[in-house]
């Protein structure tokens, strides 16, 4: 027993020698660290040593650094459940500690990485709950620093400015957490309770309410959120706050909900009576970008060709006024505005003239490029033709680095190309050389793990009845261990079987299929064979691997027998035969059946029994077919 005890504290000495260390390693010497201090504690809790509210906190925080932010989560409930809940102890009779705030904080850092609003909530209101308890009121003062760090933990550091730059421009899938997303009800509660604990934070307090007012408009609450933001002025004016709640993140989020609201007028008089150190040039670019929205949607009053020009007018005076009224010069971000701008007016040479005229200074920027991009080949076929000129230049500056190329780009390139080869009637078609060069560019770029982005452009090679291109495609992918899905590889099947050409969808099976789509893509053929009457091919399609056909199960090839041809094979071959009154390929089928249960019964019961009851129900001509 001594021994444990001595073991027990060099356990914690080492653990508290790891984390002072943490602070001056490396990046990967500090991972390193981490892994140490999470084995640690592990080995603590398995030996059956008392585990203290230090260790709680370190295991929690390092699983967090690790990334392994749902062991921290799972980690932090249960010593919250242990400590503060019913049982009162830990299940091997240990006493009970109390959790250091900071715990709650770094499994709170752990949800929002995770960007689970659901999660964030349970441990915010947990924390709150504990924190509060009577048992922790005589650390008062060592809780007010924790306290904000909790409330701090639900927000990130960006500001608004940088998140409305994101939503204006770049719009890309993979979004930073906004804590707008735990709704204006929970946020509301939060802002209560910083104002009752944190009350002096007044960066804090503005912060919450930024995040309350865009919640606010994105649930379409847009009169309460102006009525807050009158609330704020009031307060503002009637107080005698060091720093006001009032801030340029506020406005700048005011205007924007009310821009995304179509009410352009409140945001411009919002704007414009705002204090100057106020109007940034992130409001501004807000106010550009609902103006910019208003000319391509035509609820906002743009139908017609004489409104968008109205409309276009007033964003070219708009920014003249921010660079008149406060010396603020435009970015790219307002330049993207306006270019958008151009194009949803329907003036797309004015956009390229434009573009062209600024191009030293937007020749960097894959935003800049992606909306002229966009903007042509949406416009008619000569402005199609400019766009597939400008999606050349792309591909030869990337290939000679002067161009940056980021994620939205390549999903660009590739959203015109699947255009285009969807669209049999496009007004202008580029040379298939510049397709070739295309996809072979965005091939070289995309991880692999984005197999389906090429995918998707077989699919629409096949809808747009471009085989061997999709052949090509389906070709390269096998050689870069990127093996399309199955649903692509049956379309395939299927589109080499459209002229009947049974031979070549079966060659192509046996030639370039996984043997776990075998079933699948011989399914679609099989049933072409079906419903063309063509049943000697469907019985060669029978007879190629039947009784069954062996297809790996897992990445070590490890292999299990399938029944061949199944149930929904069966199923759907006699459904045919019997509307087309075929007695006797229908009598056939029922006596190939037969046989086929008593061959697989012994090693695949389950798929017997399925097939047995295909049997069963065509045996008895029955109304309905059985589901498979």
């Amino acid at each position: 027993m001594n021994n444990m005890g001595l073991l027990a504290g060099d356990m914690r000495r080492f653990h508290l020698e790891l984390r002072r260390a943490v602070k001056s390693l490396s990046t990967d010497e500090m991972a390193a660290a981490y892994a140490a201090i999470v084995r640690v504690v592990e080995d603590m809790y398995t030996w059956n040593m008392r585990v203290g509210a230090t260790e709680i906190a370190a295991h929690v925080f390092a699983l967090q650094r690790l990334g392994r932010h749902e062991q921290a989560i799972s980690r932090w409930r249960k010593c919250v459940d242990q400590n503060y809940g019913t049982s009162g102890s830990e299940p091997n009779g240990q006493s009970t500690v109390r959790l250091f705030p900071q715990t709650h904080t770094y499994a709170l850092d752990a949800a929002v990485a995770l960007k689970n609003a659901h999660v964030v909530r349970e441990i915010y209101e947990t924390a709150i709950h504990v924190i509060d308890k009577p048992q922790d009121s005589n650390i008062e003062d060592r809780l007010s620093v924790s306290r904000r760090q909790l409330f701090w933990a639900i927000f990130p550091t960006n500001t608004c400015e940088s998140q409305n730059a994101d939503i204006q421009v770049v719009n890309g899938s993979r979004r930073a957490w906004d804590p707008a997303r735990l709704g204006s009800v929970f946020l509301a509660n939060v802002y209560k309770d910083a104002c009752h604990w944190a009350g002096t934070d007044h960066e804090l307090l503005s912060r919450i309410m930024m995040y309350l007012i865009r919640a606010l408009f994105s649930e379409g609450q847009r009169r309460r959120a102006v009525d807050l933001y009158i609330s704020l002025i009031n307060t503002r004016k009637t107080s005698n706050l060091v720093r006001p709640l009032v801030t340029r993140e506020i406005i700048c989020e005011v205007t924007f909900g009310l821009c995304r609201s179509a009410r352009l007028d409140d945001a411009y008089k919002l704007l414009t009576s705002a204090p100057s150190e106020h109007r940034t040039l992130f409001a501004w670019n807000a106010y550009f970008d609902g103006l910019s929205n208003a000319i391509a949607k035509p609820q906002h009053g743009m139908a017609h060709v004489g409104a968008k020009q109205k409309a276009l007018d007033r964003l070219r005076l708009a920014i003249r006024e921010m660079e008149t009224r406060d010396g603020i010069e435009p970015d790219l971000v307002t330049r993207t505005i306006w270019l958008r701008a151009c194009f949803r007016s329907g003036q797309w040479t004015k956009g390229v003239k434009w573009f062209r005229a600024n191009f030293e200074i937007m020749q960097h920027d894959p935003v800049c490029w992606d909306t002229v991009v966009r903007g042509a080949l949406g416009s008619c076929g000569a402005a199609q033709e400019t766009g597939w000129q400008l999606i050349s230049d792309i591909v030869q500056r990337a290939e000679s680095r002067v161009l940056g190329v980021d994620e939205r780009m390549l999903e660009t390139v590739l959203q015109c190309m699947l255009e285009h080869l969807a669209n049999v009637d496009a007004e202008f078609v580029p040379d298939e050389a510049l397709l070739r060069r295309i996809l072979e560019w965005v091939e070289a770029k995309q991880p692999l793990a984005r197999q389906q982005v090429f995918a998707i452009t077989i699919n629409a090679l096949l809808r747009a009845n471009r085989i061997q291109c999709a052949l090509d495609l389906h070709a390269r992918m096998a050689r870069g261990s990127m093996w399309p899905a199955k649903s692509i590889n049956c379309m395939i099947v299927a589109a080499l079987a459209s002229d009947n050409t049974y031979a070549t969808a079966r060659e192509f099976i046996e030639r370039n299929l996984p043997r776990q789509h075998f079933v699948a893509a011989y399914f679609v053929l099989f049933k072409r064979a079906a419903h063309a009457k063509r049943y000697s091919h469907m019985w060669n399609i029978f007879d190629t691997h039947y009784p069954e056909i062996c297809v790996p199960q897992t990445p070590t090839q490890s292999e299990y027998a399938t029944p061949f041809p199944d149930a929904a094979m069966y199923n759907t071959v006699l459904r045919v035969t019997r509307e087309y009154g075929d007695v006797h390929e229908h009598k056939r089928l029922l006596d190939r059946m037969q046989v086929h249960i008593g061959v697989v019964s012994d090693s695949m019961p389950r798929a017997a029994q399925r097939i047995a009851s295909v049997y069963g129900y065509y045996r008895n001509r029955q109304q309905d077919p059985p589901p498979c």
